[in-house]
């Protein structure tokens, strides 16, 4: 791999697979890659958008982790991870929009209807059509607060 000093130039992702209409970009330069090729910022190639997928959905994991305590193998999978009162699995960008969106909703009702002095923590129970089992979500803050007081009611 050689190095290479200049910043700026046009984007050296694969033009033919690119889901940009204006390919090639224009701009600083990253990092060459394993082939040797060096990208724009935001590129349209398959590989750059699996690339910034991947470290979005690990930047989530690791701040998730963070927030929850939760300690054990310093992975990327959440499968390795170990520890804690529950097995987690960290999901990030536009498939939890929607979930996001009704969780918001949901929250903003209740947040009208609270009575004054009430500190609980606000959980959305989802129950979909065809199951019995419901499913719950919760502010990753909120439920690291009952994690910590569920672990502290074993001790």
């Amino acid at each position: 791999m050689a190095v290479t000093t200049e910043r700026k130039g046009e984007c050296g992702g694969v033009r033919e697979k690119c889901s940009l209409p204006d390919c090639p970009k224009f701009g600083t330069l990253g990092r060459e890659d394993r082939n040797g090729r060096r990208r724009v910022k935001g590129c349209g190639d398959p590989a750059a958008r699996g690339k910034r997928n991947r470290t979005k959905g690990d930047s989530k994991a690791r701040r998730a982790r963070r927030v929850l305590g939760i300690s054990g193998a310093n992975s990327r999978h959440e499968e390795h991870w170990g520890g804690g009162l529950v097995r987690v699995e960290v999901k990030a960008g536009a498939q939890v929009s929607p979930i996001a969106t009704r969780f918001d909703a949901a929250r903003s009702q209740s947040e009208a209807q609270r009575p004054l002095g009430d500190v609980r923590p606000f959980a959305m129970i989802a129950m979909p059509d065809g199951r019995t089992n419901g499913i719950v979500l919760m502010a990753l803050e909120d439920f690291a607060v009952l994690i910590e007081a569920a672990q502290a009611s074993l001790r």
